[in-house]
């Protein structure tokens, strides 16, 4: 049978839990967060048990170290750690200033309190948290058929070719997922709604507006979370968004996580205060 008659291989194809190398790759997803893939080989855990000691593994903590690319605090660039299991290999990063470039080392803190770094991210930039003071850039629409989106960005060949590129639209695949999501979340078809309905005829210029609030975080993946006494579905991840009304006045939402096995909690609370004023006309 010639190849032009034979029939394409339907078979699911999934991707490799590794690639064979250590290396790590950081991906920019909103102003407060970041996403962390790495791969750490056995070849490269087997080469630090021999240099710090066969348990260095087991008697270090396990770290995410966050640094800020610009912020120094007179010994090198300023971080802080986020506790992590090795073998997780991807984690999700909340960072309290956007606006700045950050990168990543994967490592451990031994019981003398060295740091080990064991492989270091690229550097990123995330954009900044607030309406740009740009007034006269000219904006596209954002379509509502992001699945055409995704078949531009190439997402259907994943699981094919070689390992670098599966392994390259895999991250590509989970920064987009990550971003139409979130798009998605905050309705963008929602101008085509009622409450945005155009006016009666008469009135030649007219503008209406109106907003909502979305609400978004991210705990451990087992934990209990509550949203104003409100059960929330967590994602996989541990990831959860909510999206509410915004009527005019005050609105308080308590947050609050109880871990998997009871016998820890946290609480954040959001106060938010929206004031409408427009000219009568």
């Amino acid at each position: 049978m010639d190849n032009k008659d034979k029939q394409p291989d339907s078979d699911y194809k999934s991707l490799p839990e590794s690639y064979g190398s250590t290396e790590a790759a950081l991906l920019p997803r909103d102003p407060n967060w970041m996403f962390i893939y790495w791969e750490i080989t056995d070849n490269a855990k087997a080469k630090i048990s021999r240099e710090y000691g066969h348990d260095v593994f087991e008697k270090s903590r396990h770290v995410l170290r966050v640094y800020d690319a610009a912020a120094t605090d007179g010994r090198g660039h300023a971080y802080f750690d986020i506790p992590v299991m090795i073998d997780a290999k991807n984690w999700y990063i909340n960072v309290q200033e956007g606006g700045k470039a950050y990168y990543c080392e994967v490592g451990l803190i031994l019981p003398n309190g060295r740091f080990i770094a064991l492989v270091r991210t690229n550097t990123v930039h995330l954009p900044v948290g607030r309406v740009s003071d740009v007034t006269d850039e000219k904006w596209m629409s954002v379509s509502s058929d992001f699945d055409k989106l995704l078949q531009i960005s190439g997402v259907e060949y994943i699981g094919k070719g070689s390992g670098e590129v599966a392994k390259s639209l895999a991250q590509r695949w989970e920064m987009l997922r990550s971003v139409f999501s979130r798009a998605a979340s905050w309705g963008v078809s929602s101008l085509s709604s009622h409450s945005l309905q155009k006016p009666a005829a008469g009135k030649k210029f007219w503008l209406v507006a109106d907003c909502e609030l979305i609400l978004y975080g991210a705990t451990e993946p087992d934990a209990a979370v509550t949203v104003a006494g409100r059960k929330v579905t967590l994602n996989p991840d541990g990831t959860f968004s909510m999206r509410f009304a915004l009527p005019d006045g005050n609105m308080e939402l308590p947050i609050k996580a109880v871990s998997g096995d009871g016998t820890d909690s946290r609480q954040i609370e959001i106060k938010v205060t929206r004031a409408t004023r427009n000219d009568g006309k």
